[in-house]
């Protein structure tokens, strides 16, 4: 512990030497530190990027190559997931029955997604688009799906803009 010695000071009966504990507050400056660290540090390993696509949106790069000018859309709908291109594919993935629940078919999805991306080799990119009132966990699942099929550039648009 520090103290603080005023020897020879003070009128009265009382010592006015006192003792400052500052175990205590080395102990809680340590616990900040270590709660800053462990927030701050690794907030990033979980993060998934993904940008807002915005259909008609004007680019400001070159026109790219022309297989590139076809958008690949993964819509996720209250009735299942559909894989859509702007040049006029469609596969629809319809939700399964379990137990007396529809579910989305995820194992049917990563096996489209997988065939897309052999199809579509040189494309990293998808484009994500929900309809309204899809639970956000269903959303994440189809993007970590097409995460891992090889689609590593993620955008979101409305599911509204592509129906």
């Amino acid at each position: 512990m520090a103290s603080i010695d005023a020897a020879g000071r003070g009128s009265g009966k009382k010592p006015v030497n006192q003792e400052i504990p500052l175990i205590p507050f080395i102990d809680l400056l340590l616990c900040c530190v270590m709660f800053l660290l462990a927030t701050a540090v690794w907030n990033q390993l979980a993060a998934m990027n993904a940008n807002q696509q915005v259909p008609g949106q004007a680019s400001t790069e070159d026109a790219p190559p022309e297989d590139e000018k076809v958008r690949l859309i993964l819509q996720v709908r209250n009735s299942g997931y559909v894989l859509g291109s702007s040049v006029g594919e469609s596969i629809d993935i319809k939700k399964r029955v379990v137990t007396d629940q529809r579910e989305f078919d995820v194992d049917e999805l990563k096996t489209k997604l997988a065939q897309w991306k052999q199809a579509w080799d040189t494309r990293e990119d998808l484009i994500v688009a929900p309809e309204d009132g899809v639970r956000y966990e269903d959303v994440i699942v189809a993007m970590d799906v097409a995460s891992a099929a090889g689609f590593t550039t993620l955008s979101m648009a409305d599911g509204a803009a592509f129906l």
